[in-house]
């Protein structure tokens, strides 16, 4: 019988053992290999174990799992083995390793180092080993998970531990491709966004007008409106120019933003405002609103283009004022606001707001960049679901983000909605939802007080965390990043899609 191989739990081999004796009692650690193969469709190929296996019998596993032995690598020995079992070979690439221990009833126990190995086949030619294999099946992934959920009992350890590991590895993968395409994108999209902003203006100023941009930013909308023209087979030079122009409008908004609410940081630098004053800063929102119509002009169907960025900005303006007209308290010299401040704020008022403020503008960019690919309407339908999906979630992580986040990587100052006074803020209405009687008026106190120290912000957030407004919001968050991914299912198979959906999981994820 040959002799498996015995390792530390660093996987180095320190000697060599039979099988049964590996297996017997709780196990002698050994080096494994577990293999997942899929399909072009995300597919995954599972096998029931023989009834002849000793351990786990007539579970369902991975494609082919087993031992490398000695002198043999990971890789050579897993292509070996699905050879013998399946009757094909695929190149295999080793993404993971993990440690594990497991006993089957008073059988035995696998105690292994196990290499997680991947590949891909796509043929119809299937032929397993009856000796080893008593059934296969190709099933999708999502419904593999759910089964597993449901149903853990019918699958064999390793493999539940190697489809997390996977799904990890993938995740890493596609964040990955994500931030490689927004640093190239970046470089590409900010010569275009200063060019237009500088366009007639003073070269005294340029330097100061072009601050906002300078102060950097993920550059997530103009992305969203090139991959969504890239999506549907559109050109990148057709889109660079409103492209640009959305990553105006953005910084635009922000310039106001920062000004309504006193903020003096924003991405970890001065604010326009408070870098240059208040005129100033107004005087440079004047150049970034006529930039954006600058941009709009420069594409295929500047008229149509024209009209939905000034109905966005429409939108957002009303967004803003409601927004502004949920805070508890100040504004004392504003009797309009004084007058139709909202003292009790629902639900369904915070995602009206959410709405326009927010998710109009990622709507816009999806929408603007269908446009330019000539989309179909089913399509634009299709592009505008997901932009507005995606723009709540992002909202909504930006809440969490001003409560629990972490300075250093928000770029903002934490408790900020709270020192604003704002309602407008999911956790807080959550918050205020769940607080008992006592410290539901302890909270709406602070929110109400005419100056707010950082005394009061560490009370509000220790209230705040008594209750549960955390998890709720990242649920919440997490339901409308799903809502968006599913939007995406009627639209071409590609890269493209694949980056999209990747952009609705960091909405809920990120951490600035």
């Amino acid at each position: 019988m040959e002799k498996i191989l015995i390792v530390n739990e660093k996987d180095k081999v320190i000697g060599q053992e039979s099988k049964e004796k590996c297996h017997k009692g709780k196990g002698i650690l050994h080096r494994a290999f577990s293999i997942l193969i899929f399909n072009k469709k995300n597919q995954i190929l599972l096998s029931k174990r023989s009834r002849f296996k000793k351990l786990w019998p007539l579970f369902w596993d991975n494609s082919c799992s087993s031992h490398p032995l000695k002198g043999k690598s990971y890789e050579v020995a897993g292509q070996k083995r699905l050879k013998e079992e399946f009757s094909f070979t695929r190149p295999l690439k080793l993404i993971d390793k993990f440690q594990y221990q497991a006993q089957y009833k008073n059988v035995g126990s696998e105690n292994e180092i196990c290499a997680l190995l991947v590949g891909e086949y796509n043929q119809r030619k299937i032929k397993p080993d009856p000796k080893e294999i008593a059934g296969w099946k190709w099933v999708f992934v999502k419904r593999l998970q759910k089964d597993i959920e449901k149903n853990p009992q019918k699958y064999t350890p390793w493999l539940k531990i190697g489809l997390g590991k996977y799904l990890k590895f993938k995740m890493n993968q596609e964040k990955e491709n994500l931030n490689l395409f927004l640093t190239k994108f970046t470089k590409i999209i900010d010569p275009v966004i200063k060019k237009i902003l500088v366009d007639s203006v003073d070269r005294k100023f340029q330097k100061t007008v072009s601050y906002q941009i300078s102060t950097g930013g993920k550059r997530l909308r103009p992305a969203l409106v090139a991959i969504s023209c890239r999506l549907l087979g559109g050109k990148l030079k057709d889109v660079l120019y409103p492209a640009a122009g959305l990553e105006i409008f953005h910084n635009y908004t922000l310039i106001v933003d920062d000004i309504i609410d006193n903020s003096s940081l924003r991405r970890g630098k001065p604010t326009c405002w408070f870098k240059f004053g208040k005129s100033v800063a107004q005087c440079i929102g004047i150049d970034y609103s006529a930039a954006l119509f600058q941009a709009a002009n420069r594409t295929k169907n500047p008229v149509v283009v024209s009209e939905l960025l000034a109905k966005t900005l429409k939108i957002v303006m009303e967004g803003e004022l409601l927004d502004i007209l949920f805070e508890q308290s100040g504004r004392e010299a504003e009797p309009y606001i004084l007058k139709n401040r909202y003292r009790k704020i629902t639900e369904k008022d915070y995602f009206k707001m959410a709405s326009q403020k927010t998710a109009t503008l990622f709507q816009a960019c999806c929408e603007i960049g269908g446009i330019c690919a000539g989309a179909k309407k089913r399509e634009l339908k299709s592009l505008r679901n997901y932009g507005f999906n995606l723009g709540i979630a992002f909202q909504i992580q930006d809440d969490i983000l001003d409560i629990f986040g972490q300075k250093k990587m928000f770029g903002k100052k934490i408790g900020k909605d709270i020192e604003e006074r704002k309602g407008g803020n999911i956790v807080i209405l959550f918050a205020l939802k769940e607080l008992n009687l006592a410290n539901k008026k302890k909270l709406l106190k602070i929110l109400r007080k005419k100056k707010i120290n950082q005394k009061d912000i560490k009370e509000a957030v220790r209230l705040i965390k008594k209750t549960n407004s955390h998890q709720k919001a990242c649920l919440l968050g997490q339901k409308f990043g799903q809502k968006a991914k599913k939007s995406l299912e009627i639209l071409p198979k590609n890269k493209w899609n694949n980056l999209l959906a990747t952009l609705a999981n960091f909405a809920s994820e990120r951490e600035k």
